[in-house]
């Protein structure tokens, strides 16, 4: 999927007017999105056989391949639902809606395909509003397995709903 882009990236001296390319799409060569989450989210890699990898790349780069971000989704409890166990964005490259930009285009690309996307974390009221925005939302009958609703210091189960 190719999408554009038209503000810049803050501190990348690129200009409002140029055109940076992004494409999130399941790599081919799996490597870049590998690397990224062992640097970043080790702890959430287990078996990724059934795993499907996402990454964000600028095409416009240096280096069309080199991860922005990268997420990896695993199959949900059911056939329907699919369930994001990690995200992670390349370090130098943080606080700049990467991570924003990879979860709204995986959750397209799973609704596109019949699926909910589904993932716990805790979250601040500015990432509940952003998440909200999204497409996403909380998911009140879930308060056991390590899940809570709205209480604060335990994750909550969010996902995505139709839009």
């Amino acid at each position: 999927m190719l999408s554009s882009v038209t503000a810049s990236l803050p501190s990348d001296d690129v200009a409002a007017a140029d055109m940076v390319l992004f494409r999130t799409s399941p790599p081919t060569a799996p490597g870049p999105a590998l690397d990224l989450l062992r640097r970043c989210a080790p702890e959430m890699l287990g078996d990724v056989t059934d795993a499907r990898l996402y990454l964000l790349v600028d095409v416009a780069a240096e280096d069309p391949h080199q991860a922005l971000a990268a997420a990896l989704v695993v199959p949900g409890s059911t056939p329907e639902r699919a369930r994001m166990v990690a995200l992670a964005v390349e370090p130098s490259r943080r606080r700049r809606g990467l991570a924003t930009r990879l979860l709204s285009d995986v959750r397209r690309s799973l609704q596109a395909g019949g699926e909910i996307l589904e993932f716990c974390t805790n979250a601040d009221d500015a990432l509940t509003k952003m998440l909200r925005r999204l497409g996403f939302a909380e998911d009140p009958d879930v308060v056991n397995d390590g899940y809570s609703h709205r209480s604060v210091g335990r994750p909550v189960l969010w996902r995505s709903r139709e839009t």
